[in-house]
């Protein structure tokens, strides 16, 4: 993901697959995610909608390298006569393998960790709600264009991750925020500039009763990139 996202890793006893994870949750439909017996498992995100697909991401660690890892879903997910094989690429210093069992989409992601072990990603996504979430309106400036949107929900806190880019200058959204954030009743908390050799523009955090909302606008050529993180109950 090109978002850059501040998500809670909750700590979770070692599971053997996702299927309790998922239990309540939009991926329900899906088949559970197997996961090495020796894998330790930890929630990134426990219900998360990126761009209105319901996702699940988990980092695990193992004492198994990342061969044995990748030769597990090999197995788990070799082709049939009415399914396709897994599809395997590098991602920098990562190894991916990914798989459709339909409905749902399995990625594995995993590289070397500590002396002979291996730590990952395994992230698991289902077909969009056919009554999906009212989403509150982000406001925008003309001309803006949302490139990310990403909602999660964990352990009863919401929050919602906007990218948006347009033309306009950092100081030209950040007094655009100020006013329209602020016709709406929320209270400026702090505002400083940000100015570093490839990083200039103006962070900015709001509170209106129990959320906040921090926006980052932050020069992008000739115009800028908006970040909006919301929160309910900081």
């Amino acid at each position: 993901m090109k978002t850059a996202l501040l998500l809670a890793l909750l700590a979770l006893p070692p599971l053997t697959s996702l299927q309790a994870l998922a239990a309540d949750l939009p991926t329900k439909v899906c088949a559970a995610f197997p996961a090495p017996k020796k894998a330790k498992l930890e929630a990134v995100a426990q219900q998360l909608d990126y761009n209105g697909i319901p996702m699940v991401i988990r980092h695990f660690e193992s004492e198994e390298a990342p061969d044995t890892i990748l030769a597990f879903y090999r197995e788990q997910w070799a082709a049939t006569q009415s399914v396709k094989g897994p599809v395997e690429y590098p991602l920098g210093p990562w190894k991916v393998i990914a798989t459709l069992r339909d409905p749902c989409f399995y990625t594995v992601q995993v590289k070397p960790f500590g002396r002979n072990g291996s730590e990952g990603f395994l992230g698991l996504s289902a077909p969009p709600s056919d009554k999906p979430a009212v989403k509150e309106e982000v406001p925008h400036l003309p001309g803006s264009e949302i490139v990310n949107d990403m909602g999660h929900n964990d352990a009863g806190k919401t929050a919602r991750t906007v990218l948006i880019k347009n033309g306009f200058s950092p100081d030209t959204n950040a007094g655009f925020y100020r006013d329209n954030l602020g016709s709406q009743g929320w209270k400026v908390l702090t505002h400083h500039k940000v100015d570093k050799p490839g990083s200039q523009g103006d962070v900015i955090i709001f509170r209106n009763g129990q959320r906040e909302v921090s926006v980052t606008a932050t020069r992008d050529g000739a115009g800028s990139n908006v970040l909006l993180n919301y929160v309910d109950q900081p």
